[in-house]
């Protein structure tokens, strides 16, 4: 297998996840969430780890000035989506997440076809297999791992979806499609801060920093109490004062994670152990 065939393959499975993502986005605007979370952590890792190792070796500046370039374009293009997503903007999000993926794919081609066969003719292919897997070292270390960032992004994506649960009618089919996909991810969100990350934390952490754990499983009792009850509501009027009742606990109850548990978490924590559980919760949530 050759350099260029190696790094078709890793590129394969970005950018096939990214195109999962962005398919799921076009029929339901808050899996944005996930698009943003994965290519944030995984891609631009990437980008990072391509600028120091195979843009490094081409001798030709203007060509790399251009790749590097185009590696700001598409994080742009990134925040771009973050920032419709953030505004509620559906239409918004389609159109940029198109752009997005645009650019993704251009860059990916030329990188295969101009740059790897370039890069084969002016060194080794000992030299340039190792620049592959120095590559890949340096993106590992380049990742993130940022659990505040990949559970807010999962608070964002409930909180998108439970808005217009308060438009709906209680009993009628829009609010039980709504509902049903809120209660999943929901429940799946509470299941994995219970069974993966607060375990892990606890694990890690001093007896004087586990204190909040409690208060927050607490806390997903509440929630998950008036959860069940906006599902038995049976009214309009009995509905929008549950799913009020529900935003306002998760609005106190995020921000207390956002602000104190979550960054704890991602202090406490070792690397290697951040990576494994930012990989599982993610998958977790795109799984719902």
């Amino acid at each position: 297998m050759t350099p260029t065939d190696k790094l078709h393959i890793h590129h394969e499975k970005l950018i096939g996840t990214i195109r999962d993502l962005a398919e799921r986005t076009k029929s339901d605007s808050a899996e944005a969430s996930l698009l943003i979370t994965f290519s944030s952590e995984y891609l631009l890792a990437h980008a990072e780890a391509e600028e120091v190792t195979l843009y490094k070796a081409d001798s030709d500046t203007e060509f790399v000035d251009n790749m590097v370039h185009e590696h700001r374009k598409i994080k742009e293009a990134l925040e771009a989506i973050s920032t419709a997503y953030s505004k509620g903007d559906s239409a918004g999000i389609v159109s940029e997440m198109n752009s997005f993926m645009a650019l993704l794919e251009t860059h990916f081609e030329e990188e295969e076809n101009t740059l790897m066969p370039k890069l084969s003719k002016m060194i080794a292919q000992q030299e340039l297999e190792s620049l592959i897997v120095e590559a890949h070292q340096i993106e590992s270390e380049k990742k993130r791992s940022d659990i505040w960032s990949l559970f807010e992004h999962d608070h964002k994506r409930i909180d998108f979806n439970i808005s217009p649960l308060r438009k709906s009618s209680a009993g009628s089919d829009a609010a039980g499609t709504i509902y049903s996909k809120v209660r999943g991810q929901l429940l799946k969100h509470i299941e994995l801060e219970e069974s993966v990350l607060f375990p892990s934390f606890v694990q890690h952490a001093s007896p004087g920093q586990t204190g909040p754990v409690q208060v927050m499983i607490a806390e997903h009792r509440e929630i998950t109490a008036l959860l069940i009850a906006a599902g038995d509501s049976k009214d309009a009027a009995s509905l929008g004062s549950t799913v009020d009742a529900l935003v306002g606990k998760l609005a106190t109850h995020n921000k207390k994670e956002e602000l104190i548990l979550y960054p704890l978490i991602d202090r406490t924590l070792p690397a290697a152990e951040r990576q494994m559980i930012f990989k599982e919760c993610f998958d977790g949530f795109a799984s719902v």
